[in-house]
């Protein structure tokens, strides 16, 4: 299973723990990434996911998530027919550019699920690959591996 993580579900360990949804969503992505040690899910990682990166300030986060992209085993450089799809969608589906090119970067790379916590993304987005959050994604994976 090919899995497209943004940046909103590669940061959620840092967000607020009170907030019940993103403690079991940080747990989550410790899963995915176990599931990738272990071969069974395959990360990609992309130039956008690497430039958004770029931009944190903070570099604990950073760092974070260049550990995880390790475990990437497919990278989805950006070229003029991903920016074209990512035009599409920011204008047809009003999905912010950055995140248009992540979901463009993700029907590229042919992945079977793209997960974010923006849920703004999973509602807006329609189109070929299966967008949903880190709760779902468990979810999906076990009904997928029965």
């Amino acid at each position: 299973m090919l899995l497209y993580l943004d940046n909103s579900v590669l940061n959620r360990p840092f967000d607020d723990p009170d907030i019940g949804t993103n403690k079991l969503e940080a747990e989550v992505l410790s899963l995915i990434v176990k599931l990738a040690q272990k071969n069974k899910v395959k990360i990609v990682n992309s130039s956008v996911i690497e430039y958004e990166n770029s931009l944190n300030k903070n570099p604990e986060r950073k760092k974070f998530v260049m550990e995880i992209l390790k475990e990437a085993k497919h990278h989805q450089n950006i070229d003029e027919s991903i920016r074209k799809q990512a035009e599409i969608f920011n204008k047809k589906m009003n999905i912010a550019s950055i995140d248009a090119l992540h979901l463009a970067a993700a029907e590229k790379a042919n992945v079977d699920v793209f997960i974010s916590c923006d849920y703004d993304i999973i509602k807006q987005y329609k189109g070929k690959v299966k967008v949903i959050n880190p709760m779902e994604f468990i979810q999906y994976y076990e009904h997928s591996n029965k």
